[in-house]
C-alpha cells in the first residue's frame, strides 16, 4: 500500500506544481466524446486549469461550439461597459434546437395563469441556466463553463441524449467579462512556470481594485433589483425571456474553506419565497452530495449564506418561480496555494465547479416534472395571495421630479411589473396623489411577491443576522411618496391606462420669445447634468439662495431654493444662439427651462439680487486607491460619469503631495488614504485658497485624523454582559451591526446642500454603525436623524438610540463637508444622490 501511495502523492504534487493536467482529470468516464468537437486544449493551446482563461478565449470557444454543432446556438443579450459580449450557449438535442422558439413560448405559457393549466408538463423539457463567475476573480467558475459546454456538445451515448432530449440548457460562461479579464491578466502575468504556492506571492495579491467587480467597481451580484448596469439589465431580460426552472450561481469564497451548496441558513430565508422552493433546493442538494462524495471533495450546506436579499443571482430566481442555487468553492485566486488544509490547486477548484454543474443537470432531468409543476403553481397562486393580503395596490407620485419617477417606473417595467396611470386624485395621510402625475401598481398580477418585496417597509425579522442588506424598499430609496390601498374596489377604481413606455419628461424652453433670463428648477434629478452641460459650453449660471415667484406671460409659478438662473446678457452666446443652446441641453436632459422677459418678480428676490450666487463649473478630483473602498469610489465615479456626464479625475493618495491642485475646485476623499504629511499640507493650502473638500463615509475619519475638521464620533455600543456563549459570539456581534437599513433624516431645505428638496423629511440609506455628534454651529447640521429614525430594515435598539438626533451631513468651517453615510448606495438611492451633487456644485458658496 505504501509503495503505491507515496509515488501517487509525489505524482499528484508534480502535476499541481507544474500544471501537467489533462482533460480526463475533470470528465466522467461513463461518456464517450465526439472527436469532431475541439477539445479545450486544441482550441486554447493549454489544458483548462493550466492558465486562467481570458474572456476572449472563453467567448470564442463558445462561438466555435455553436458553429460546429447542431446541438448548440449562441444567443447574445448585451455588452459590458467595455463592450465585451454577454450571452449564453443554448444546448439541447438537435430536434429541440430546431424547435427552440416554440419550446420557449410553450414554457412561458406555463408562467401565465390564464394559460398554464392546459399545458402538459409530461411533454415539456426543463430549462436550466448555469451561470458562472459574476465576480470576475472567482475564476474557477468561468473556467469550469468551458468543460460543461464541451461535455454537453461532445458527449455521446444514451445518457447525454436523454438529457438533451428533456432539457434546454443555457450556459452563461462569464457573468462579469470585464472583471474576468482584469483578473485573468493579473494571475497569468504573475504566474511562475513552476507554480509557487507561497501565499505571500504577488500572484495572490491583485492590485486595487481587483477583478471582483465590473468596470465601475460594482458588485454585479447585488444589482438584480436596481438594474443599473448593462450586464444585469441584459441578464434579467434574458431571465424573463427564458424563465429557467433552475439557475445556478457559481462563486468562490476564502481559500481556507471547502465547498458550499444551498440551502443556506433556513431561518434567514426571505418569507416571501414559497416554502416549496426550499424543499426543491434541498432535494437538488442531494444530487450535489452524491456527486461530490464520488470525487471525495469536502463540502457543507445550511451554513454561512442566506437568500433574504432577493437581489442576488441565486435569490432573484427564487422570488420569480425558479430555483436559484448558490455554489461557493474555496478560491485559489491564482494557480496553486498553500492553505491550512493543504495545497489548493486551480484545477481542483474547477473540477468541483464542473462536478456540481453535472449534478445540477441530473437533478433537473430527474426532477423535471416536479420543477415544471412548481413553476406553474407559483404563478397560479398570485390571485389567492392578493385576496389574502391587506394591501391591494400601491400608488405613488412625485410631481416635482418626473425624471426620477420615470427611472423608478423603468425599473418596475424591466421586472415585468405592470404599472398604470392613476384614474383619479386620491388623498391619503395628507398627501394628494394626482391623476395627472400619479401611478398605481396593483398587486393582483403574477409578480405580487416581488412587488411586495420592493414596496413593503419591514422592521420585524425572525432572524436578526444578515448576509447582505436588510431592506431595499424602492420608493424610499428614490424618495418617492407612496401609499397602499386596502380596498380592491378603491384599487380598481383608481387604475387607469397601462404604462407601456417609460414616461420620461419632455424637456425644452418655454415662455418669453425675447428672454431676459432663463430659469430651471433644481428639483429635477437631471438638473445637475443640465447645469454642467451649460457650464461646459461656457454659459454663466447663478443659483437662487432664496425663493421667489414669477408672473410673466405664460410663466406663472413659484421657484424654490436652488433654482438656476441664466442671464441672457453677458454670455458668450447671444440671442437665438443662446436660446438654441439652452433648448438643446434642456431636451437632452429632459428638463423644462422657463424663459422670462423681466428681472423683477412680484414676490421674493429679483433676478438681479445678490441672493443669486454665481457658480463655478466643477472640476472634481477624487482620491482613491489603497486605503479607500473601491465600492464607494466606484459608486461616485458611476454617478458622475454615467448619470451626470461630469468628468471626475481619480488619483492615488501617493500623488497628492506633488500634484498641482489648482486645476480642481472640489476634492472628494473616500476611505482613509495615506497621502503623507506633504500631501496634507498641499490639500490644506488648496482649501484655504477656496477649494471644497468632501469627506465621504470613512473619508471623515481621514478629515478628523488630519485636522481638517473636528469630528466627534459617538462611541460604539459595548456589550456589558458578564458571560457569553462561545458558539454564539459571531451572531452576538452581528445583531449590533447595521446591515443596510433605511432611516429618516430631518433636513433643512434652505441649506445649499439640500437645494432641490421639497419636504423636510428624507429617507436615507445607512450601512455601518458610525455615528457622530453635531457640530457646535447650529446652521452646519443640515441633515439630522430624527428621534424615531428607523423606517425599514434592521437596527438594534441600542444603535437606534446612538443615531437619534445625530447628523447625516455636516459642514465644518469654510468649504469642508462631511457626508457620513452612503448617498449613492449601489446606485439605487436616487433620492439622496442629489446631496453629493449639491456639495459639488454649491459647496463653493458655503460661508
Amino acid at each position: 500500500m505504501k509503495k503505491t501511495l507515496i509515488p501517487a502523492i509525489l505524482l499528484s504534487f508534480s502535476l499541481l506544481t507544474n500544471s501537467q493536467i489533462n482533460l480526463e482529470y475533470y470528465l466522467p468516464d461513463d461518456v464517450s466524446y465526439n472527436k469532431m468537437i475541439p477539445r479545450p486544449k486544441q482550441f486554447f493551446g493549454h489544458e483548462v486549469g493550466e492558465w486562467h482563461l481570458s474572456h476572449d478565449k472563453l467567448y470564442f470557444y463558445m462561438l466555435e461550439l455553436a458553429r460546429i454543432s447542431d446541438r448548440a446556438v449562441w444567443e447574445e443579450y448585451g455588452e459590458s461597459y467595455e463592450n465585451r459580449p454577454l450571452g449564453h450557449l443554448i444546448i439541447s438535442s438537435p430536434e429541440n434546437i430546431k424547435n427552440l422558439e416554440n419550446l420557449r413560448q410553450q414554457h412561458l405559457e406555463l408562467c401565465d395563469p390564464a394559460k398554464s393549466q392546459k399545458m402538459d408538463i409530461k411533454l415539456m423539457p426543463v430549462f436550466i441556466k448555469l451561470g458562472y463567475g459574476v465576480h470576475g476573480n472567482e475564476s474557477s467558475a468561468q473556467n469550469a463553463s468551458a468543460l460543461t459546454a464541451y461535455y454537453l456538445v461532445a458527449g455521446e451515448g444514451d445518457k447525454i441524449e436523454n438529457l438533451l432530449r428533456n432539457a434546454v440548457i443555457l450556459i452563461d460562461p462569464s457573468l462579469n467579462p470585464d472583471g474576468m479579464q482584469r483578473h485573468s491578466t493579473w494571475v497569468n502575468f504573475t504566474r511562475s512556470l513552476n507554480n509557487n504556492p507561497d501565499p505571500a506571492s504577488w500572484e495572490f495579491s491583485e492590485s486595487w481594485p481587483g477583478g471582483r467587480t465590473n468596470h465601475y467597481w460594482f458588485d454585479l451580484n447585488r444589482d438584480y433589483i436596481m438594474l443599473q448596469h448593462p450586464e444585469t439589465k441584459g441578464r434579467v431580460e434574458a431571465f424573463h425571456k427564458w424563465k429557467p426552472n433552475i439557475n445556478t450561481d457559481h462563486h468562490e469564497m476564502g481559500a481556507n474553506e471547502t465547498f458550499f451548496f444551498q440551502p443556506g441558513i433556513k431561518t434567514r430565508n426571505n418569507p416571501l419565497t414559497p416554502a416549496d422552493n426550499q424543499q426543491l433546493t434541498e432535494e437538488i442538494g442531494r444530487y450535489h452530495e452524491k456527486y461530490l462524495n464520488r470525487i471525495g471533495s469536502l463540502y457543507y450546506t445550511e451554513e454561512s449564506y442566506d437568500d433574504f436579499y432577493v437581489g442576488k443571482g441565486s435569490s432573484y430566481p427564487d422570488i420569480h418561480g425558479s430555483v436559484g442555487i448558490l455554489f461557493e468553492q474555496a478560491g485559489v485566486k491564482g494557480h496553486l496555494k498553500e492553505t491550512p488544509g493543504g495545497l489548493l490547486s486551480f484545477p481542483f477548484a474547477i473540477r468541483n465547479q464542473f462536478t456540481v454543474s453535472l449534478s445540477t443537470l441530473e437533478a433537473g432531468l430527474e426532477m423535471r416534472e416536479k420543477l415544471l409543476e412548481s413553476q406553474r403553481q407559483f404563478y397560479r397562486e398570485a390571485a389567492d395571495l392578493t385576496a389574502k393580503h391587506p394591501v391591494k395596490a400601491y400608488i405613488f407620485d412625485e410631481p416635482d421630479d418626473k425624471n426620477r419617477v420615470a427611472e423608478f417606473i423603468k425599473i418596475l417595467l424591466q421586472h415585468k411589473i405592470k404599472v398604470f396611470r392613476l384614474a383619479k386624485d386620491i388623498r391619503i395621510n395628507g398627501v394628494t396623489f394626482s391623476d395627472e402625475t400619479g401611478y398605481i401598481v396593483p398587486l393582483n398580477q403574477p409578480e405580487i411577491r416581488f412587488i411586495r418585496s420592493l414596496f413593503e417597509p419591514v422592521t420585524e425579522f425572525a432572524d436578526k443576522t444578515f448576509y447582505d442588506v436588510s431592506t431595499w424598499n424602492l420608493p424610499m430609496s428614490f424618495n418617492i411618496q407612496y401609499a397602499g390601498l386596502a380596498s380592491s374596489k378603491d384599487a380598481d377604481g383608481a387604475t387607469g391606462a397601462e404604462v407601456k413606455e417609460i414616461p420620461f419628461n419632455k424637456g425644452g424652453v418655454e415662455g418669453a420669445g425675447d428672454a431676459y433670463a432663463y430659469l430651471f428648477e433644481w428639483t429635477d434629478y437631471n438638473a445637475p447634468k443640465a447645469l454642467y452641460s451649460l457650464q461646459k459650453a461656457g454659459i454663466i449660471a447663478r443659483v437662487a439662495t432664496r425663493s421667489f415667484e414669477v408672473n410673466d406671460g405664460p410663466v406663472k409659478k413659484r421657484f424654490g431654493y436652488g433654482t438656476v438662473m441664466i442671464p441672457a446678457g453677458g454670455q458668450p452666446q447671444k440671442g437665438k444662439m443662446l436660446e438654441r443652446c439652452i433648448d438643446s441641453v434642456a431636451r437632452e436632459c429632459r428638463i423644462k427651462v422657463y424663459a422670462v422677459s423681466t428681472g423683477l418678480t412680484p414676490q421674493g428676490i429679483d433676478l438681479g439680487s445678490s441672493a443669486f450666487r454665481v457658480l463655478q463649473k466643477p472640476s472634481v478630483l477624487m482620491i482613491a486607491g489603497e486605503g479607500s473602498s473601491s465600492s464607494d469610489a466606484g459608486e461616485i465615479w458611476h454617478l458622475f460619469d454615467t448619470q451626470m456626464g461630469i468628468p471626475v479625475t481619480i488619483t492615488t493618495p501617493s500623488r497628492i503631495s506633488s500634484l498641482n491642485l489648482s486645476r480642481y475646485n472640489v476634492i472628494i476623499v473616500t476611505g482613509s488614504p495615506e497621502t503623507g504629511s506633504s500631501g496634507i499640507e498641499n490639500l490644506k493650502a488648496w482649501n484655504r485658497q477656496g477649494g471644497v473638500i468632501i469627506g465621504y463615509k470613512n473619508g471623515n475619519s481621514w478629515l478628523s485624523r488630519n485636522k481638517f475638521a473636528e469630528i466627534q464620533f459617538v462611541p460604539q455600543y459595548s456589550d456589558t454582559s458578564s458571560a457569553g456563549v462561545w458558539a454564539n459570539r459571531s451572531d452576538d456581534r452581528q445583531i449590533h451591526s447595521i446591515p443596510g437599513s433605511i432611516f429618516e433624516a430631518r433636513i433643512d431645505i434652505t441649506h445649499p446642500l439640500f437645494f432641490g428638496y421639497t419636504r423636510d423629511k428624507l429617507p436615507v440609506y445607512k450601512t455601518g454603525t458610525t455615528a457622530v455628534k453635531k457640530t457646535e454651529n447650529i446652521y452646519n447640521n443640515p441633515a439630522v436623524y430624527t428621534s424615531s429614525p428607523l423606517l425599514s430594515g434592521y437596527c438594534s435598539k441600542e444603535n437606534i438610540n446612538r443615531l437619534k438626533e445625530t447628523p447625516f451631513v455636516s459642514v465644518h468651517g469654510d468649504r469642508i463637508i462631511s457626508i457620513y453615510d452612503n448617498t449613492n448606495f449601489r446606485a439605487m438611492t436616487y433620492g439622496t444622490s442629489k446631496i453629493l451633487m449639491n456639495a459639488v456644485f454649491f459647496g463653493q458658496i458655503l460661508q
